[in-house]
């Protein structure tokens, strides 16, 4: 039988997640949405518009407030290019469902737009949220988790979203649609981003072709970054009306819309809510599987496993290594620990020290096969999460092989290379060792030596059976 364990990088204990991919983000959560027109000052004294959606006990303009699970984190969203916020309306009320405000500015409608003021705006709507959480007088008084705050957008709106998340700190994230260059360049604010970024657009797009828009900003961000290209989506398929000049594509507008709504939720429930059951929806293996979306992704982490392929049999104790390397741009500490597994795992040590760009650090994995593992229907799942930001991930498949055992040199038999493989354990350094030493250490005490010697002759001799480790049936 062969078994395949998931490995990704973790910080801290959490519940069984891979269930939690059957989840619906694309339908309402659990309030209703409510908006209202608010004002909203600029620093030189001038003010503009902005829409605040927000969860409410009743659906609809100016509908009453529900701050049973406050406080709530804050999205500031920028409309397209001649659109209005209302193009936006299911998306936007979705989120407040899931308990966020949104607050998209009505500011930039002009036929010649000035971007930079626009992504400024966009700006000061979380300063609003920020000032109303502080003002005792306000009904957001205490509501808002300013710590918590992301930046979207469509289109213009989008690139507007880069240039306003590059230039402000409170900025924890962006996820955006159809980003489109601005003037400054998007493409070179997403350079400086130094926040996780997802830049959802549509496979058809010929208003903003992502090859140049979207895929120059993916290039240029620093990991973690995220282009899901939605299979057949189109540039208006993210409004939910269209308007002059659109365009269509493969898949009809709904489809577009719940996609969408599903991979922003995911994606700020994850890095704004801290909610760990969604990482699979985010970086785990069903978006890899995704038929609708075409994910591109670099989550800034490299994890090579050892051996290839842990062969082994029932009753017997496996043993590897995990290296992990950091391919992002600033220093992060690594910790592991296993989840929703199996069969008894240990990761060993499970933190690693502060490792810079581009180091590494090799952590040692050992799993104890169970006597009945043959039987086993339910695959093991090893998980383990890293990263600064306390909410990306990567993962590596460990493939263990138990249809039968191996030789130590893994072409399932023993014979004289065998004895050659273990000659060279024998006088090489204490385990952890390569691979292939790692079967040589037969009674799993952590050296090669004269004991595990006698156990090799009876493999070799044919004395062992199925039920002795690394010894294949019938020899």
């Amino acid at each position: 039988m062969r078994t395949v364990f998931k490995a990704c990088f973790v910080a801290g204990l959490m519940s069984p997640v891979w269930v939690m991919a059957s989840q619906d983000l694309s339908a309402p959560g659990a309030f209703q949405a409510g908006w209202m027109d608010v004002t909203v000052n600029r620093p030189a004294g001038s003010s503009f518009t902005a829409k605040l959606f927000y969860p409410a006990v009743s659906s609809g303009q100016n509908a009453p407030y529900d701050g049973t699970s406050a406080p709530y984190a804050g999205i500031s969203f920028g409309h397209g290019f001649l659109q209005t916020v209302e193009k936006y309306q299911s998306t936007l009320d979705h989120l407040a469902t899931w308990g966020y405000f949104v607050i998209a500015s009505r500011s930039g409608g002009e036929l010649f737009p000035n971007h930079q003021a626009f992504a400024d705006d966009l700006r000061h709507c979380l300063t609003y949220l920020e000032q109303g959480n502080l003002d005792n007088g306000s009904w957001l008084y205490g509501q808002v988790q300013t710590a918590r705050f992301g930046m979207s957008g469509h289109s213009m709106g989008g690139g507007a979203s880069l240039l306003a998340t590059a230039a402000d700190s409170r900025v924890r994230t962006v996820a955006n649609l159809a980003a489109a260059d601005t003037n400054p360049s998007a493409i070179d604010a997403a350079g400086l981003l130094a926040v996780p970024v997802c830049l959802i657009t549509g496979s058809e797009d010929t208003i903003v072709p992502p090859q140049n828009h979207g895929q120059l900003m993916y290039n240029a961000a620093p990991p973690p970054r995220q282009l899901p290209l939605i299979v057949g989506g189109y540039h208006c398929g993210f409004i939910d009306s269209n308007s002059i000049f659109c365009d269509s594509g493969s898949i009809s507008r709904a489809t577009q819309l719940a996609i969408t709504r599903r991979l922003l939720t995911a994606w700020f429930n994850l890095y704004l809510k801290s909610d760990q059951t969604v990482w699979p929806l985010v970086w785990g293996e069903p978006v890899l599987v995704d038929p609708a979306v075409s994910t591109t992704l670099d989550s800034g982490m490299v994890l090579t496993s050892s051996p290839d392929i842990f062969v082994g049999v029932g009753g017997s104790e496996l043993r590897g290594t995990l290296a992990i390397q950091n391919a992002g741009q600033r220093a992060s500490r690594y910790s592991a620990f296993v989840e929703d597994n199996q069969w008894p795992v240990a990761i060993m040590p499970n933190q690693t020290s502060l490792l810079g760009p581009g180091q590494a650090e090799t952590v040692n994995l050992s799993l104890t096969v169970p006597a009945d593992a043959a039987s086993v229907s339910d695959q093991p799942l090893v998980s383990v999460r890293c990263g600064a930001d306390d909410a990306t991930r990567a993962f590596v498949r460990l493939r263990v092989d138990l249809t039968t055992a191996a030789g130590f040199d893994r072409d399932r038999d023993v014979d004289l290379a065998d004895f050659q493989v273990f000659e060279q354990c024998a006088s090489g350094p204490a385990i952890p060792l390569a691979s292939s030493c790692q079967f040589a250490d037969l009674d799993a005490d952590g050296d090669v030596d004269q004991s595990d010697f006698g156990l090799f002759q009876r493999c070799y001799s044919g004395e062992a059976g199925i039920a002795d480790p690394y010894c294949i049936q019938g020899l």
